[in-house]
């Protein structure tokens, strides 16, 4: 019989992710995972070393969806008095701060569970999670690289020089669409547009920024100039924006959870506008009905291998590939660390957490064979 080992998440206990884990891992034979609440840690309840042992395998899930560990990671990132941040639902409180916090954060559990195996490492947690860090890790692989702007009127000095005006602006640090924005500057006309899942709320405290689930159309100079000032204020980056490939009447990309270095499960993401998250209601596709050419799927193979190998220490990652409408090759958008929530979706049999879960037992069978 295989050898039961001790399985350790660091996460929200009350989160749909950690209860889907703890599924998998009865589905493969094993124990319920030890949960260590991020609050327990942030608040200098739990001691890591105190609780682990050697042996233990750590997963360290997304702390996000808990408004009090969001307030906690605020703090440690250098923001005063958290106490007073009002829970509302989508609200984009201090991106830059927060990702400060988070790095300390990630940092400290990573220091703390040194001598551990772990899912994906703390210190590629925090690569991923920065998206230019992340593009200068996979240069090979991404985007090209546009210059870096502090406001609005950098930015539409640039896009007034370009013979191709269509861009996407992107938090340098945040994940499910958070404050991005699709822009467009037609110059035959002067006019601009852009869709964002930014919504501005005016207030006698000046303007509030949420995250909404439905794409917002802005025409008008100074809701766009608004919007962008608030993103290039707290590090936003800007990419080109490419056409995606076509399936019947909706552009696409793929979402590909890569696992020990190899494509796994994979879904085709269809939007009629320029987002595809799925949380924003966009529909999944199975990538069969794509019918794409075995070449093709061999260049995302190796886009998954490459992108895998930048980060030796992790066993997964939710990689986002651009396919685009000129039949060039595969493009890498991002890397998600904990961007394996594909729920209902199987590859041989196995949901995103039950493949990673095999994957880590077959190492130690073959590791104490």
């Amino acid at each position: 019989m295989q050898q039961k080992s001790r399985f350790v998440l660091i996460g929200n206990p009350e989160n749909r992710r950690v209860h889907f884990f703890q599924e998998a891992l009865q589905q493969a034979g094993q124990d319920t995972a030890l949960v260590i609440p991020y609050l327990s840690i942030l608040n200098g309840e739990c001691k890591l070393p105190d609780v682990l042992k050697d042996g233990d395998t750590v997963r360290i899930e997304s702390p996000g969806e808990n408004f009090a560990v969001e307030k906690k990671i605020l703090a440690l990132g250098g923001l005063e008095n958290t106490s007073g941040l009002e829970d509302e639902r989508g609200r984009i409180y201090h991106p830059r701060i927060w990702f400060l916090g988070f790095s300390k954060l990630m940092e400290s559990i990573a220091q703390q569970i040194a001598r551990l195996n772990c899912f994906n490492h703390p210190e590629d947690i925090i690569s991923m999670f920065n998206k230019p860090l992340c593009k200068q890790i996979l240069a090979d692989h991404t985007l090209p690289s546009l210059p870096v702007f502090s406001s609005y009127d950098e930015f539409f000095a640039y896009a007034e020089t370009q013979a191709y005006s269509r861009f996407f602006i992107k938090l340098n640090s945040s994940s499910s669409a958070s404050g991005i924005v699709a822009y467009e500057y037609n110059k035959r006309n002067g006019k601009q547009q852009a869709y964002s899942t930014v919504e501005i709320v005016h207030g006698l405290d000046g303007d509030r920024y949420y995250n909404s689930l439905k794409i917002k159309k802005y025409t008008a100079r100074d809701k766009i100039q608004n919007i962008l000032d608030f993103l290039f204020a707290h590090g936003a980056m800007v990419e080109n924006w490419i056409p995606k490939a076509k399936h019947e009447d909706s552009s696409y990309d793929l979402r590909v959870v890569g696992i020990a270095g190899q494509r796994r499960h994979a879904i085709a993401r269809l939007s009629r506008g320029p987002m595809t998250n799925l949380h924003l209601g966009n529909q999944r596709c199975a990538v069969d009905e794509l019918e794409l050419s075995s070449s093709t799927w061999q260049e995302i193979d190796t886009l998954v291998e490459k992108t895998m190998q930048a980060f030796p220490r992790s066993l997964y990652a939710g990689l986002d590939i651009l396919l685009p409408r000129n039949d060039k090759s595969p493009v890498l958008l991002e890397a998600n660390a904990f961007g394996d929530l594909l729920p209902n979706l199987l590859h041989n049999g196995e949901n995103t957490y039950l493949a990673e879960i095999n994957v880590v037992l077959e190492r130690q069978r073959l590791a104490h064979a």
